[in-house]
């Protein structure tokens, strides 16, 4: 068969759209966004999960302490453009819901462009939808189509209902949908005991509300989203003079990167102000993180308002937070000040560790931790502050007795970014050769900046060569005897150059097992050993040394995300997920086809479907 240079470019087409079709099936669920991102234990909830790939998806799994259950998972359907028409006859049936009259107009009888009309099932049927439901057909029908909030990353949406027991242990869950392609990556959500307050649901420009809400009760949690270009405003209850609450935004942590968007995250900015419009408190961050913690003591009896929106006033469906209003100040970070342990096996001179704590108490205050070496050789400084929610942004310079100094470290460039808010290069890390004698170290903030949550760890040692591994992928579904792969990126320590091997275990066997003493990042594949589905949703993985097997560690799950178009993260996951799906039944022999008798050849016409009468279908002929 010959193809001319049309055809040729007819038949590439055809076979790129097949592949891009097939390759989407293929792939695994992506949530962009959970709105909202939390539940009271004790209540129920329907919360609509925004992303892609999201064709098949039936299953919802949440994982944690537990006392959360799925009880239903549902597609909200795609919404084609209406036509003119269409758009006045949806408006106006809406208009009749709004005011309690479900009935469904009449249809329009002779109208040229009635066979344009698209068709949709949830517009078919809009007098039988709940208050959410048609709050997202409005939603879709009047907001604006600005190709910059049309994200594919958050085109698509499921309806997941939530039931929370009353003992539910409030806390942060993993979220994630299962699908036919596989297993999403998982996104934060949180239980509370303090009672949750969504913002009103979406009403058509015409219908909105003029009073903004009112804040029920305090403690409790507010939950919302913000648009293009808005400002969320909540009424707080009367407040006394005196009285002091505080408002932690939760926001970069339910989307830490977001791949389309400068900056890759939504920053929000908390205001209060009182009856006159005047602000009275303001935050925009808390310390070094962008979600803002505001602390506000009431300066005079009166009503005050809560403002929340973008630093950059950006909006978009996946910009969804939660403020947690409490009584009393805000307590600071919580010190925690211990560094992993170090690996036994290292060279002499292991019994040379030192370890200090300190806190940088006040703005410019220098810290002085005075050791000894005995033995020279190169030594390896180690501050933990940032890794574990301290602002110090430290620098450590090294001084001989005399007062020269020897080394100052600052700064660190790491080649693989693991975390929520990247903050692990601005603890110092770095290996200096000292001779026999004493030394000083002292610590200070970049900045400048000090106070009692300005707290560290500084670690002193020989280099103990170790090294981490991590896989750029938490949730995997395997078929039985099947295979995925599994991409894991190693991080080496102290001059760690050997070869790494992926242990086998009861589950699963890796191939190739060994990641090279040259390479950082490969691609294993993971092999199913069993005949049955795997039936363990949470596997630990090791990895160790070729040359020292009792240098052990686990290799750590976490979700290569994109943050504005260049940089990629890994942030971490609680644990592998591997969800084993059943074999495809076996397939049944046909029998042969005979010829059928005359008198059965002619089968009879089958019957015309008829017509939905929720919706107008197009003129016969046309």
């Amino acid at each position: 068969m010959k193809l001319n240079a049309r055809g040729l470019y007819a038949a590439t087409v055809v076979a790129a759209c097949v592949c891009a079709v097939s390759s989407a099936r293929a792939a695994s669920p992506h949530i962009g966004y959970i709105y909202p991102s939390g539940i009271q234990a004790g209540t129920t909830n329907r919360v609509i999960v925004g992303g892609q790939y999201m064709w098949g998806v039936r299953e919802a799994l949440l994982s944690g302490p537990g006392g959360l259950h799925v009880t239903e998972v549902e597609a909200v359907p795609g919404f084609p453009n209406p036509t003119g028409d269409q758009r006045r006859y949806l408006t106006k049936w809406l208009a009749q819901i709004a005011e309690g009259n479900r009935e469904q107009p009449p249809l329009p009888v002779d109208n040229e462009h009635f066979n344009e009309w698209r068709s949709n099932r949830w517009w078919s049927v809009l007098g039988t939808l709940d208050a959410q439901k048609i709050a997202i057909v409005e939603d879709n029908l009047f907001t604006p189509r600005n190709p910059l909030q049309m994200s594919p990353s958050i085109g698509q949406k499921m309806l997941v209902t939530i039931v929370a027991d009353r003992d539910a242990k409030p806390g942060v869950r993993e979220f994630r949908l299962i699908g036919p392609g596989g297993i999403s990556e998982p996104k934060p959500f949180v239980v509370t005991t303090a009672p949750r307050q969504e913002e009103p649901l979406y009403r058509a420009p015409m219908r909105r509300l003029k009073d903004p809400p009112t804040v029920e009760r305090i403690p409790s949690v507010l939950d919302g989203q913000i648009r293009p270009g808005s400002t969320d405003v909540w009424r707080l209850p009367p407040l006394k003079k005196g009285r002091v609450l505080t408002f932690r935004a939760m926001a970069r942590e339910f989307q830490p990167y977001i791949g389309d968007a400068v900056p890759g995250f939504f920053n929000p900015e908390l205001r209060i102000v009182n009856a006159a419009g005047r602000e009275v408190a303001f935050a925009s961050d808390y310390f070094y993180h962008p979600d803002p913690v505001l602390t506000f003591t009431v300066p005079a009896d009166g009503d005050y308002r809560l403002e929340i929106h973008d630093t950059l006033y950006r909006g978009r469906a996946d910009f969804v937070y939660s403020v947690h209003i409490s009584e009393g100040p805000a307590k600071p970070p919580v010190r925690s000040l211990s560094l992993a342990p170090l690996p036994r096996y290292t060279v002499p001179g292991y019994s040379m560790v030192t370890q200090f704590m300190g806190v940088v108490k006040a703005p410019g205050e220098v810290c002085q931790h005075k050791f000894r070496v005995k033995k020279g050789g190169k030594y390896v400084f180690d501050i933990l502050a940032r890794r574990v929610g301290s602002p110090l942004d430290a620098r450590v310079c090294v001084e001989d007795e005399t007062g020269n100094t020897v080394a100052t470290f600052s700064d660190v460039t790491n080649t693989v970014h693991v975390g929520t808010v990247i903050q692990a290069e601005c603890d110092p890390v770095g290996t200096v050769a000292l001779a026999p004698g004493k030394y000083v170290a002292k610590v200070v903030d970049e900045a400048g900046k000090g106070g009692g949550a300005y707290f560290y760890t500084l670690r002193i040692h020989r280099p103990a060569p170790r090294f981490e591994v991590w896989a750029n992928c938490s949730g995997f579904a395997v078929r039985p005897w099947g295979r995925v792969n599994m991409p894991v990126e190693v991080i080496r320590r102290d001059g760690f150059d050997g070869e790494i091997r992926i242990e086998e275990n009861d589950f699963f066997k890796f191939k190739p097992n060994v990641i090279p003493a040259e390479s950082n990042s490969v691609v294993i594949a993971a092999i199913s050993k069993r005949r049955t589905p795997c039936p363990a949703t949470n596997i630990t993985v090791w990895a160790s040394s070729v040359k020292k097997p009792q240098l052990r560690t686990t290799v750590s799950p976490a979700n290569k995300y994109n943050q504005a178009f260049a940089w990629d993260h890994y942030v971490p996951a609680g644990s592998f997920v591997f969800r084993g799906f059943p074999a495809p039944p076996p397939k049944k022999p046909q029998p042969k086809k005979s010829q059928p008798p005359a008198a059965a050849a002619a089968k009879p016409a089958a019957p015309a479907k008829a017509a939905n009468p929720a919706m107008p279908q197009p003129k016969p002929g046309k």
